[in-house]
């Protein structure tokens, strides 16, 4: 865990931080807001502050220098449960994660929150990207979210809370974070040493959530949107961009080739989805200044309203494939066809 601190969510942190110090923290909550908005930033800073030795804090964030929170900032605190697909290189959180299962590795909910607490205090799981839980896991979580036990806290973290079961949600308090705005997003970026230029443009098409920013920048969104605004533009084909897809440099790193190209394949397909909807946007009459990719809108090559459906649907088509573990390149070369703009045939030549 890395506990870095949050930006953008200190109001959120202070009312919960509160609740703690006045026993009124509810046992489960449900932290909500777009990818990369500092969500699960937000809920290690949470764990931390209630192992903090000097108690949840009544301003600020946890002091960072007592040994609770120099073994939490060392992901060495025993008290403290994470499922993180991200990092495990896993698309789903299967039932093994949340209850014993004959012959599976690794650590489970259950058995965590059967041990009594270590350091005396509290019991805290975290569970990012909570909408890959499985369904059986889902109906696994819930007897635990029921029968919590003492001064124990789970966190489910998700940008897509639609995918959780209606009785996960009703057992979890909702707690909204927003992305914190552009010019943090830029103000980010930029102190890690990002271009101005590419600062603020991860930022725009990020809206505003710095993580997502990040990861944009990362893995050379620049590079990949101009390379499907060339074949929108008639300027290269479908196969060619294929083969120019398949070399694009950034960090897609994986626990597995398989993983990274897929990695891959979703963040080139989530930009294509993200521009092709901002162009209907604008073709719908919104404002493409307001726009995050609105900067396409007035190009000479803009599709009409009937290609940009069928290219939305498209995309969205192969997103589905990818998440399917069909193979990624072959949804990747579906959707750049779609793109290709629609040519007059040949004129016929009489004999």
């Amino acid at each position: 865990m890395r506990f870095d601190e949050p930006k953008g969510h200190e109001q959120v942190l202070a009312g919960l931080f509160a609740a703690a110090r006045e026993d009124r923290l509810a046992h489960a909550l449900c932290f909500t807001g777009p990818d990369g908005a500092g969500k699960f930033l937000a809920a290690e800073r949470l764990a931390m502050g209630l192992f903090c030795a000097k108690g949840p804090p009544v301003s600020g964030g946890p002091c960072g220098a007592c040994g609770p929170c120099k073994r939490a900032r060392a992901d060495s605190h025993p008290d403290v449960f994470v499922i993180d697909p991200l990092a495990e290189g896993e698309e789903e959180i299967k039932l093994e994660r949340i209850t014993p299962r004959t012959g599976a590795s690794g650590g489970n909910v259950s058995e965590f929150l059967a041990l009594k607490p270590m350091e005396g205090g509290w019991r805290v799981v975290l569970v990012r990207d909570a909408e890959r839980l499985n369904e059986e896991a889902q109906n696994a979580l819930l007897k635990t979210l029921e029968e919590p036990g003492a001064s124990t806290l789970l966190v489910l973290v998700t940008a897509r809370p639609d995918l959780l079961l209606p009785t996960i949600h009703s057992r979890c308090v909702r707690v909204a974070l927003a992305a914190p705005g552009e010019e943090l997003a830029r103000a980010l970026l930029l102190a890690a040493g990002v271009p101005a230029d590419e600062a603020a443009t991860s930022a725009r098409w990020s809206r505003g959530a710095p993580g997502a920013a990040s990861a944009l920048h990362r893995r050379g969104a620049v590079r990949m949107r101009a390379l499907f605004v060339r074949v929108l533009a008639g300027e290269l084909t479908a196969a060619e961009a294929v083969d120019a897809w398949s070399e694009l440099e950034g960090d897609f790193d994986a626990r597995t080739p398989s993983a990274g190209t897929r990695l891959r394949a979703r963040t080139f397909l989530d930009l294509a989805i993200e521009a092709l909807s901002d162009l209907r946007r604008a073709r719908s009459g919104l404002d493409p200044a307001r726009l995050a990719h609105g900067d396409l809108a007035t190009a000479a090559w803009v599709p009409s309203a009937a290609a940009l459906e069928r290219q939305l649907e498209e995309c969205l088509r192969a997103r589905q494939d990818v998440d399917l573990n069909l193979a990624p390149d072959a949804a990747v070369e579906r959707a750049l066809l779609a793109l290709e703009p629609v040519r007059a045939p040949a004129p016929r030549t009489s004999r």
